[in-house]
């Protein structure tokens, strides 16, 4: 494969997999505004138990929820200038593998059930190494 084919190829791949994590990312605005008795049930049938009565719980589930269709339209918004932006993208692929990793301590030290410790952490770092596979410049 010619360089040139082979970094359209992967300008191609990054441009799919940051729109596929934007999007991804950005469903979580649907936690923002569902009632309260949605967010207990998710967290029921993921088996975590009875959605805790406190409001901070729900202010910081649907905060972070926010944020992340935040992070989401970041990602959608990056894939509009990858040459502008490929600074921006390669600190949000490292920051998404020290967050995988940050997320493992997390989810253990929390006592989070164990399918969540091994999906959770490493996708995220596996996703962020993904990107920056294809942000990196192709060898000549």
């Amino acid at each position: 494969m010619q360089q040139a084919e082979m970094g359209s190829t992967r300008k191609t791949g990054l441009i799919r997999l940051l729109r596929i994590l934007s999007v991804v990312n950005f469903a979580a605005v649907v936690a923002v505004v569902v009632p309260r008795r949605y967010l207990a049930i998710c967290h029921e049938w993921l088996g975590l138990g009875s959605f805790p009565e406190p409001p901070i719980t729900a202010y910081l589930a649907r905060s972070t929820s926010l944020w992340f269709a935040a992070f989401g339209i970041l990602l959608w918004f990056v894939t509009l200038d990858l040459a502008r932006y490929a600074n921006l993208i390669v600190f949000l692929g490292w920051a998404m593998v020290i967050q995988g990793f940050c997320m493992i301590g997390i989810d253990w030290s929390e006592g989070l059930p164990g399918w969540w410790i091994a999906i959770e952490g490493p996708t995220c770092m596996a996703l962020g190494i993904a990107v920056l596979m294809l942000q990196r410049e192709p060898r000549s």
